[in-house]
């Protein structure tokens, strides 16, 4: 049966902290393991972004849902607005 797959977007800014997180990761010998989470992101805010992470809230005017995603070593914060099935990246970062 197929799933509806979702629009994901990020701004350039949200792009560049992905890249950058992906650079400290390198620098700290971690590079495949993010690479693979960044991937394994990607899949995931696609396919079931309401299922990843965990709620941090929703505005109702917007209908957007606000949600936080780990993928070690990598977190990312994400807004789902269902209706139009988009997700909008808002921030990626190295954890730990």
């Amino acid at each position: 049966m197929p799933m509806d797959e979702y629009t994901v977007s990020a701004s350039p800014t949200v792009t560049a902290q992905l890249k950058h997180a992906l650079d400290t990761a390198r620098t700290l010998g971690v590079f495949p393991l993010a690479s693979r989470a960044a991937r394994w992101i990607s899949e995931e805010l696609a396919r079931t972004p309401l299922e990843f992470g965990e709620s941090r809230g929703y505005l109702p005017h917007l209908h957007l849902h606000i949600r936080l995603g780990f993928a070690r070593p990598l977190s990312v914060r994400f807004a789902v607005h269902e209706p139009s099935k988009q997700v909008f990246v808002t921030a990626f970062a190295l954890s730990g």
